[in-house]
């Protein structure tokens, strides 16, 4: 039967940016960024998102600043901002008419004004792969003495963003052991491609590989296209709503493998805070409905809680659940859902 480890593509993915050095930025650091307090700190902007503004200095390294502490931004190079309304604009960054306002100023055309609450994400054209990586590691391990059953979860995510466009590489695994009883795993790497269009809109692409055999396949490779719209967009809170179709290909514990299209819908809320300590909250719904064999559903549930520590280091809980109507190998379950608390570091 076919077995791949799905956090190996992470794990070189993980080392390669762990064990290449970044080249010296040469250009003077010369963006400003006032804060409510008065303080005025000169660097070199990286990025608004997520409500925090990615900020590099000399003397005190990379800061990430609360956007709500904001209230102006001076920079020179080339950014491109979204604002909460849906618009997108290109620019270099200068303070608006009044307190609490940021002008977009392109290189030919009229000057845009926005009142800072509205700006939801900022990029820096042109910087460099190493500034717009982030991940995370989590690793649990669970152990009841009474029935001698051992759970490993593990999981990691990669994210590259540049301007317009979102690059995903997710992976988790999940190994359930115990005396007298058949090892049961549950595995998953997914890529994911998403480009952000101006009025909330976005275009999306990913490719999957499965394996569930609680759900009765040994593999499922699959691709999917589509499009969404945010329903909520700001600095700390993204809805977004998303219809495609899938193509899979699944391989049963038993039998010959077969081919499947099925029509997508997809539901993801992500909601985060930067106040110490930082949380995150994840959760997505998929449903598929398959087109080539009529009255066959699927569904799938993942919501996941980080919540810092230490600097870089937190504990996060998931909770999943998985369900087929009709799966491919004959009495296997419909239903496969567990959960994990584990120990994880971000960078």
């Amino acid at each position: 039967m076919a077995r791949f480890p799905p956090l190996l593509v992470l794990a070189v993915a993980l080392a390669a940016t762990g064990g290449l050095t970044a080249p010296a930025w040469a250009a003077a650091k010369t963006d400003v960024v006032v804060l409510r307090s008065g303080d005025r700190i000169t660097g070199e902007i990286t990025e608004l998102d997520r409500g925090r503004l990615t900020f590099k200095t000399d003397d005190m390294g990379t800061l990430a600043i609360e956007w709500d502490k904001v209230t102006s931004v001076t920079a020179s190079a080339t950014f491109e901002v979204h604002e909460l309304h849906g618009g997108q604009y290109f620019g270099a960054l200068r303070p608006g008419p009044r307190d609490g306002e940021l002008m977009v100023v392109p290189v030919t055309g009229a000057e845009t004004v926005l009142p800072l609450w509205r700006v939801v994400k900022i990029e820096r054209l042109g910087a460099t792969l190493w500034k717009r990586l982030e991940g995370s590691v989590d690793a649990g391990v669970t152990y009841a003495s009474s029935s001698e059953l051992l759970t490993l979860d593990l999981a990691a995510r990669v994210v590259l963003n540049r301007p317009g466009h979102e690059l995903t590489l997710d992976g988790s695994s999940t190994i359930t052991r115990q005396p007298d009883a058949d090892e049961t795993q549950r595995n998953d790497v997914t890529f994911n491609y998403r480009r952000r269009r101006p009025g909330h809109w976005a275009e999306f692409a990913q490719a999957q590989a499965e394996q569930n055999k609680e759900l009765g396949f040994d593999l499922r490779g699959s691709v999917t296209g589509g499009a969404g719209r945010y329903l909520l967009q700001g600095r700390r809170h993204d809805i977004l709503v998303a219809l495609g179709l899938r193509a899979n290909r699944e391989k049963p514990l038993e039998g010959e493998s077969t081919n499947n299209l099925e029509a997508a819908l997809g539901f993801s809320f992500d909601r985060f805070r930067y106040d110490f300590p930082k949380v995150d909250v994840y959760a997505t719904v998929s449903g598929f409905a398959s087109l080539t064999d009529w009255g066959r559903v699927r569904a799938e549930l993942d919501v996941r809680l980080r919540r810092e520590i230490l600097r870089d280091f937190t504990v996060s809980l998931r909770v999943y659940e998985s369900y087929d109507s009709r799966p491919i190998t004959e009495g296997a379950a419909r239903n496969d859902y567990g959960g994990s608390f584990g120990l994880g570091w971000t960078f």
